[in-house]
């Protein structure tokens, strides 16, 4: 997920948050969302009843334990946004592979193939259910991203978005490699047409009538080990992704709930929001979005403890003023947080954005998200996520 520097609109009141809560002791009623992870679990007290725009803290709750987390990564390089990134370098598919395949190990290990557009119709599904074999004879799962993202005289035209998600599983069922369907892509933001899709028309009845679409045609056409999902992306606004929830309600309600196995939720902490000057704790900033998620957000559409919660997508790029050193911490910091609290929130998989870096000489951050330089050599957070993965993954 790659983001415009609109972002930067909401920092003035992310700021004035926080000053509130460095203030705050001892408190004795439901407090605001706790920015930048200042206040320890078990000194935020339980959140009031009433919170319809989700503006809360929800991390109050002890770790749980669950099942062993399903890791994986975005292999794929991100996709570009504003003026601030240079053309990325090519791929080395070898030195790619070999990457991938040392940080699986015996685990298993997920590939989310990103940016299956509506636009590219079947040329695209074509490049993408090469790219699927290619990684299942590799031993690697696929989860793929199925984007609405329409060509202009598509933007709006439900009919022909549901007629290419049955295309997709017709396409992509007969893989055993792939695993799940994402159906849509941050529909709750919409100032970034390559990489959200709530840039379009009717990105709620994409969401929800796509959802139902895969669940009923795979599970008719015998692909039921399919599993279908959505996502959301944290904190891009109060107002509008509170009314996300509450649309998903209005429109999807029981069938939509009963068509979803899963919901993603894709966050950065210290990369947008919140930023990074905001954060103290970069492991409890992260617990706030879970507990927010699991406690608030869901909730406002039906979705209950049932449905486990993938994070789709994090990361911290490096680059111009962010250090290497910092990522390897932060990462360290967010899989620990996901694994210590995988029973408490229901959290079923943990993905990283991403392999490699587009450029690792760029101008800024944008370019910089990978565990890898551009030319292929590791960072220090390559080294640690693999540690992570082998030591807390499911064994394949």
């Amino acid at each position: 997920m790659r983001r415009d520097l609109q972002i930067g609109m909401g920092l003035a009141a992310v700021l004035i948050v926080v000053s509130a809560l460095l203030a705050w002791s001892e408190p004795a009623g439901a407090i605001p969302w706790d920015v930048g992870g200042q206040v320890p679990p078990a000194q935020t007290p339980p959140p009031e009843s009433s919170d319809p725009l989700c503006q809360q803290s929800y991390a109050n709750d002890p770790p749980g334990p669950g099942p062993r987390l399903g890791f994986g990564i975005g292999p794929r390089l991100a996709g570009e946004i504003g003026d601030g990134q240079t053309r990325p370098v090519p791929e080395n598919v070898e030195k790619r592979d070999r990457a991938l395949r040392r940080l699986a190990g015996d685990r298993e290990f997920t590939v989310r193939l990103n940016r299956l557009f509506l636009s590219d119709g079947m040329r695209g599904i074509r490049r993408f259910r090469a790219m699927a074999r290619h990684y299942g004879r590799m031993g690697l799962g696929v989860e793929l991203q199925v984007r609405y993202h329409p060509r202009p005289d598509q933007d709006g035209d439900i009919r022909a978005w549901l007629a290419y998600v049955r295309r997709v599983v017709r396409a992509f069922g007969p893989i055993r490699a792939v695993k799940a369907l994402q159906i849509t892509n941050e529909v709750n933001f919409a100032g970034s047409p390559n990489t959200s899709d709530g840039a379009w028309k009717h990105p709620i009845a994409a969401l929800v009538s796509g959802v139902k679409v895969a669940q009923r045609y795979s599970n008719r056409l015998g692909y039921g080990r399919l599993r279908i999902g959505f996502n959301f992306a944290w904190r891009f606004g109060a107002e509008d992704d509170a009314a996300f929830w509450d649309r998903l309600r209005e429109v999807g309600g029981r069938d939509l709930r009963r068509a979803t196995d899963w919901v993603g939720l894709d966050l950065y902490p210290g990369t947008y929001v919140p930023p990074a000057v905001a954060i103290s704790n970069y492991g409890d900033a992260f617990l706030e979005a879970l507990a927010q998620m699991r406690e608030c957000y869901m909730p406002k559409a039906g979705f209950g403890p049932r449905f486990p919660i993938k994070i789709e997508e994090t990361g911290w790029p490096t680059g111009p003023g962010r250090s290497e050193a910092d990522q390897r911490q932060i990462l360290r910091e967010f899989v620990d947080t996901a694994h210590r609290y995988r029973g408490t929130y229901g959290i079923s998989d943990f993905r990283w954005f991403g392999l490699r870096d587009n450029d690792s000489a760029g101008p800024d951050y944008q370019s910089y998200f990978g565990l890898l330089h551009s030319d292929y050599t590791p960072k220090p957070a390559f080294y640690e996520y693999l540690m992570r993965v082998s030591k807390l993954g499911r064994r394949r």
